[in-house]
């Protein structure tokens, strides 16, 4: 897992399989984040290949914390297996996912609120 900032946004990159043990180290990233008021994350999953179902669930839930403190949690780059997964689980309908980085953080600094055809 590696971290990186671009402006107020914190992007966390993760590779390979993302198990339970995995998001103990994410949520212990999340927590950071929090702690230095830092509340809009992505999460680079370019490199992901496989995602356990409960990392889903608990992705979910800390997306869920992060919105009621203005902020949130989206997901960017998911390759097909990935996605499928989320599917599955029913997560789509509560993370927004992007196909890259410059979407989802453009996807921060529209006005909440309005309508995206305005910025079509």
């Amino acid at each position: 897992m590696e971290v990186s900032k671009v402006h107020d946004i914190s992007i966390l990159h993760l590779f390979g399989e993302v198990s339970l043990m995995e998001m103990d180290r994410i949520e212990t990233a999340l927590r950071s984040f929090q702690n230095s008021n830092s509340k809009k994350i992505l999460i680079d999953m370019a490199s992901v290949d496989y995602v356990h179902y409960f990392v889903i669930k608990r992705l979910v839930k800390k997306a869920s914390l992060f919105r009621e403190d203005e902020g949130d949690i989206k997901l960017v780059s998911l390759k097909n297996e990935v996605k499928e997964m989320i599917r599955f689980t029913g997560a789509d309908q509560f993370l927004e996912d992007y196909a890259t980085i410059s979407e989802a953080i453009l996807s921060y600094l529209k006005p909440m609120g309005h309508d995206d055809r305005m910025y079509h």
